[in-house]
């Protein structure tokens, strides 16, 4: 699409596309989308104008976003979420251990360059969180017992 994305606009292509295709829209069983307005809007949302123009259609509404939030709601992962936040913070709040960091990585050619704040604002950037100390644990892991060594010196 290009342009707006209106809730109409989007109906209007999603009409195209059924009438293109020739699909029953009898057969259409689920919508899935980002929650934002355009999408949801009861009015002038893609979903309201769906239930407008086809109110027998039984369609159930699912939200990519809110589908996250009960997974990550359903799999309580805030003991692991915990110590993984408190261990970016170490790193990353004391400003000369992050630059030590850093160089460390820089120095073993580490995957990444760095690791990542977690905001439970945005807490889809939980998984990124978890795959970056993942993908440098082994780092992290050399970086701490070097800082360790060094300290009883």
């Amino acid at each position: 699409m290009k342009g707006t994305t209106t809730g109409a606009d989007i109906f209007c292509e999603f009409e195209n596309c059924i009438d293109k295709l020739r699909l029953p829209i009898d057969k259409l069983c689920n919508v899935t989308t980002d929650g934002s307005p355009n999408m949801v809007g009861i009015n002038q949302g893609f979903v309201g104008k769906f239930n407008s123009k086809y109110p027998e259609n039984d369609v159930f509404l699912h939200c990519l976003i809110h589908q996250d939030a009960l997974c990550k709601s359903a799999l309580d992962i805030d003991h692991i979420l915990n110590i993984v936040v408190k261990l970016v913070n170490m790193i990353r709040f004391r400003g000369l251990l992050h630059r030590q960091f850093q160089q460390f990585l820089e120095s073993v050619h580490a995957e990444h360059s760095d690791n990542l704040y977690y905001s439970k604002v945005r807490w889809l950037s939980a998984g990124k969180v978890f795959e970056r100390i993942w993908d440098l644990k082994d780092d992290i892991v050399n970086f701490l017992l070097d800082k360790e060594e060094n300290s009883h010196e």
